[in-house]
């Protein structure tokens, strides 16, 4: 009963407190606009090009600061897209929070070590700005273990609490350095959320995820083709072992991005074409000695149904990735090939043939409501306080992960130590509907319906198929 009333609690406050600091925003905004009626000087419009980075992101943000007229207070607070402190033009640092609270049920049903019925799944706290226009910083910690022991909230703990951690130095603004601890440019889905509520399967289990190292990026040729290229000290926090251990050494990344139809003069007939973006990404890294794979997992229960094996030698990942968002839709989609090889993992010491994981998924988008996903949906008229419904997005998607064996010698085995790795495999469709009343709420429901290929090493023996249903509320600044 008071884990019902805390959650119930928390999500009162997380749809009451964006009515509030939406007020603000607007006063602000109202004020600025009478400002700007007063005076009638022209000024350029500058164009913009679309981003797939965040740090372009960053950019672009912040770049609207240096164009700002002098502010008449040096030390200032202000709340535009976040509460902010700045000094003049050279300091800012931005407060964000987020926060995310899920509601499932399983069929047919089965326990879970994460709660039942709900769950407390992010809280995070965390500042962002910059130094002078030269020098941006990201802080940002995971506190939901604080707040769930604080309000009896069931989660499920975890271990790493320090999450994006990093300067970026863009004196050069096409040859960027950022440095800290921050996601491994591979995977896509990885790297940006889908609007799903979990990510797909290759970009939870094959993607590396974050790490420490640093990092080249920017864009080039106009902003047309942006890159990534980094040296990182492991192999990412979704390669550890269940002791917590990375499987990976020292790891090289590289990631391409690039607008096929944008780089040319193309006929009108394509020109609903030009935001599509084509990437290619890689990592490569050696493997330390020992049960130390990649692995695959349910959604249901974290239930693994392929579990790690005997690996020694070097970790190649490749990945190729489609972003398309004409309009109000979405087409996105992303393969990922993962080789590890097993050099003297034989059980007379011989080398046996690389474990293959790969998997692939495609994913559509509809925003009814008719806003631009690109970018992050923003309502063009908000619940209640707008006099509108806010912005609906309806989304589906399908993939599969599969591991095995390169070769396939002999008669397959589950054994770790088996010449043929007994291969097998998991499909997952997703469909949701995505309900953003303001930019501060978003409210999902996913179906997901998961197909195991191997029935007898499943959550329930002898049970392929499961329904999950989840509502998942999120706060976020």
């Amino acid at each position: 009963m008071k884990n019902t009333l805390s959650c119930f609690g928390l999500t009162l406050v997380a749809l009451l407190l964006p009515a509030v600091l939406s007020a603000q925003s607007a006063g602000d905004e109202a004020a600025a606009k009478i400002v700007s009626k007063k005076k009638s000087k022209k000024k350029k419009k500058a164009k913009v090009e679309q981003s797939s980075t965040e740090d372009d992101a960053l950019d672009k943000k912040y770049s609207a600061d240096l164009k700002e007229k002098p502010a008449k207070r040096y030390f200032r607070f202000e709340f535009k897209q976040h509460p902010a402190i700045r000094m003049g033009k050279w300091f800012r640092m931005d407060f964000r929070l987020k926060f995310q609270h899920d509601f499932r049920n399983f069929g047919p049903e089965v326990s879970t070590d994460e709660g039942e019925l709900s769950n407390l799944r992010k809280f995070r706290v965390g500042i962002q700005g910059y130094i002078t226009k030269n020098f941006e910083y990201e802080i940002e910690r995971e506190i939901r273990d604080d707040i769930g022991a604080l309000f009896h909230l069931r989660d499920r703990p975890t271990l790493a609490l320090w999450r994006d951690v990093y300067g970026n130095w863009r004196y050069f603004r096409r040859v960027q350095i950022r440095a800290g601890q921050f996601k491994i440019p591979f995977g896509m889905d990885q790297m940006h959320n889908s609007g799903f509520i979990y990510r797909s399967l290759i970009g939870n289990f094959l993607a590396p995820g974050r790490d420490v190292g640093i990092m080249a990026h920017g864009k080039l040729f106009d902003s047309r083709i942006s890159y990534q290229a980094g040296l990182f000290e492991h192999d990412g926090w979704k390669a550890h072992t269940k002791d917590h251990e990375r499987s990976g050494e020292g790891t090289f990344a590289g990631r391409v991005v690039l607008p096929p139809f944008n780089l040319f003069k193309t006929p009108a007939f394509l020109s609903k074409a030009k935001n599509l973006e084509l990437g290619l990404a890689f990592t490569e890294s050696p493997l330390t000695e020992g049960l130390r794979s990649l692995r695959g997992r349910t959604w249901v229960i974290t239930h693994n149904w392929f579990d790690r094996i005997n690996v020694r030698g070097h970790r190649l990942r490749l990945g190729g990735e489609l972003n398309w968002q004409p309009g109000p839709f979405t087409v996105q989609g992303e393969v990922i090939r993962v080789r590890d090889q097993r050099l003297g993992q034989g059980i007379r010491g011989d080398d046996l043939p690389d474990l293959i994981g790969r998997g692939w998924y495609f994913t559509t988008g509809w925003v009814v409501t008719g806003e631009k996903p690109a970018g992050g949906i923003v309502p063009r008229r908000d619940f209640i306080k707008g006099r509108g419904f806010g912005a609906v997005q309806l989304a589906a998607r399908y993939e599969q992960l599969r591991f095995g064996s390169s070769e396939h010698p002999g008669l397959p085995s589950r054994s770790s130590r088996a010449a043929n790795i007994f291969s097998t495999s998991e499909r997952i469709a997703t469909f949701g509907t995505n309900w953003y009343p303001n930019r501060f709420v978003t409210v999902q429901f996913n179906a997901i319906r998961e197909v195991l290929e191997d029935p007898n090493n499943a959550p329930i023996p002898g049970v392929d198929t499961y329904w999950s249903k989840f509502v998942r509320i999120q706060f976020s600044f």
